[in-house]
């Protein structure tokens, strides 16, 4: 009756070494399980740092990019505005010295006779000369004024080629200078 009640304490102190065995173990593997979770712990609360922070660049590149956007369009319109004020700065200046060229063309003619005679041609382009902003092709606006007989009115025609768009740059006689 001992042999048999002394193996099974003996089976019991068995079991209870290897259960003692199997608690270490299970020990070991939560308190290494837990290091793993804090660990995890951290490097999520870093990553949602990250996120946060990396929301933050997006919605400045989103403001960034929205305000690149509106400038483009701005600077665009800006330009096209441009254009049409230089277009009608150009057309003020064709206006200018076409007023300029018409009060030097009245005022060359010495005798008030509405003609532009021979001896006045010269008087006439050297005033046009000393307008700032014109230059005058002489030989063909000398014989322009010859070959229309000198009337006021027509040298005033041929001056109007000033402003017709439509004139090649071997009919020109007047050039607006930049």
């Amino acid at each position: 009756v001992i042999g048999p009640y002394s193996y099974y304490q003996q089976t019991k102190l068995t079991d209870i070494l290897a259960l003692k065995e199997t608690h270490e173990a299970v020990k070991r593997e939560v308190d290494r399980l837990q290091s793993e979770n804090m660990r995890l712990n951290e490097t999520v609360g870093e990553l949602s740092d990250t996120i946060d922070k990396l929301e933050d660049v997006e919605q400045a590149l989103d403001v960034i990019t929205q305000t690149q956007g509106q400038s483009v369009a701005a600077f665009a319109e800006q330009v096209k505005e441009n254009r049409e004020i230089l277009g009608q700065m150009q057309k003020n200046l064709r206006a200018n010295v076409l007023q300029n060229l018409l009060q030097v063309v009245i005022r060359s003619d010495q005798d008030d006779n509405m003609q532009i005679e021979e001896d006045e041609i010269d008087d006439l382009v050297s005033r046009i000369k000393k307008i700032n902003g014109v230059e005058v092709r002489e030989e063909r606006f000398k014989e322009k004024i010859i070959s229309s007989g000198g009337q006021l009115s027509s040298v005033m025609d041929i001056i109007k080629n000033l402003m017709a768009d439509d004139v090649s740059g071997d009919n020109e006689i007047f050039v607006i200078k930049d």
